[in-house]
């Protein structure tokens, strides 16, 4: 870990829970917020950078700030018209994860996840449509279509869980007893604190692969400090985390958030955390950047060797090119050599990245240790 490293959690750290933190005289102030910006959370620390630096990094932040504005105006729009059609709907995230923090609008916002259940989801395909909305699908991605009005995109959810992990029957179950919330005045439901926790853990889990970033993890900090205290831990939380899957990365992740974060030590469910998968866990999050932005080609590099391990090469391969050639969907007869296309795509992504032999080698050995990770988390 790197000073500017080292700083930027301090910085998230005094800025979510108000601590007495200072900061040497020589920081580099502008690597700070750059590296901010990189994990998606300048909207954090900005304000505790000094003045000039504020000033200088302001429309950065104050395009956040507009977004998450612009967020919650569309998706109060989007919720009332599910309603008036009696359609059943949840945010995803987003709010549902702000909704946490000390001031919300410090949450870097993307596009608008929500989930309607699946025997309402053709009629609100029908609803959207009729009122000026465009649908994206692709069939090859099951989870979510793409919804789109005035250039805000929404992800309509089927169902959330990925391969590694298995929370639907929580989120079922909360659909059923979802909450009203409001954020500045802005309303929109959302899942109850059990299947919400499993939400954030899950998407932690599911972009582990591809790169973790600090981002989904302050999601998750900010939801254990608000919601999952040692009795709701032993009373509910941590049977549904096991039965999902999802239990070693609960305990990892929170550790890490008290060893790095400043995250409360009353919560003391976490205790017996492996330090070296600790350790682990919080260099992959430095060294990825939110969805792996900080390593470019190298993340599919890693995703690469990570599949590679999990599934085994040539099973891979052949899923991955069944997935990907498009002369593979108009002529089935093609299957048995899909595995050689893919190989070949590969080789041509790997000479178009123009990565030398050592960055290379560096990927591999990075997809390795993320494949170690992942082992040691269950996932």
């Amino acid at each position: 870990m790197n000073q500017t490293e080292q700083i930027l959690l301090q910085a998230i750290q005094k800025s979510l829970w108000n601590t007495g933190i200072t900061f040497p005289d020589d920081t580099d102030w502008d690597a700070v917020l750059r590296e901010a910006s990189v994990q998606t959370v300048l909207g954090i620390v900005i304000d505790v950078a000094p003045a000039e630096f504020r000033q200088k990094w302001k429309g950065i932040a104050s395009a956040g700030m507009a977004h998450f504005v612009r967020i919650l105006h569309y998706q109060e729009q989007m919720y009332h018209l599910l309603k008036e059609n009696g359609i059943p709907m949840v945010i995803l995230k987003g709010t549902a994860a702000a909704i946490c923090y000390p001031n919300p609008s410090q949450r870097v916002m993307g596009d608008i996840d929500f989930l309607v259940p699946i025997e309402y989801f053709d009629r609100a395909k029908d609803v959207f449509i009729q009122n000026g909305y465009t649908i994206e699908e692709d069939e090859k991605y099951q989870r979510h279509i793409d919804v789109i009005k005035d250039q805000m995109s929404f992800e309509m959810h089927r169902f959330f869980s990925d391969t590694s992990y298995d929370i639907e029957r929580f989120i079922r179950d909360g659909v059923q007893n979802a909450e009203t919330r409001q954020i500045f005045g802005s309303t929109f439901p959302m899942l109850p604190k059990l299947a919400n926790g499993l939400v954030l853990l899950g998407h932690m889990a599911g972009h582990l692969r591809t790169g973790l970033g600090l981002r989904q993890v302050i999601d998750w900090i900010m939801y254990v400090d608000k919601e999952l205290d040692d009795v709701f831990w032993n009373k509910e939380f941590q049977a549904a985390a096991r039965e999902s899957g999802l239990e070693t990365i609960a305990i990892t992740a929170t550790k890490v958030c008290q060893q790095y974060l400043g995250l409360k030590d009353s919560i003391t469910w976490c205790k017996d955390a492996d330090e070296e998968t600790c350790r682990m866990l919080m260099d992959s999050l430095l060294s990825s950047g939110n969805f792996g932005r900080k390593r470019g080609k190298g993340t599919d590099i890693e995703k690469v060797v990570t599949s590679f391990k999990k599934k085994g090469a040539l099973r891979y391969l052949q899923t991955a090119g069944e997935h990907n050639w498009k002369a593979y969907e108009k002529h089935r007869w093609l299957k048995p050599f899909c595995w050689i296309y893919q190989t070949g795509r590969y080789i041509k992504q790997g000479i178009q990245a123009k990565r030398s032999g050592n960055q290379i080698a560096a990927d591999f050995e990075r997809g390795n240790q993320r494949s170690e990770l992942l082992k040691r988390l269950g996932l």
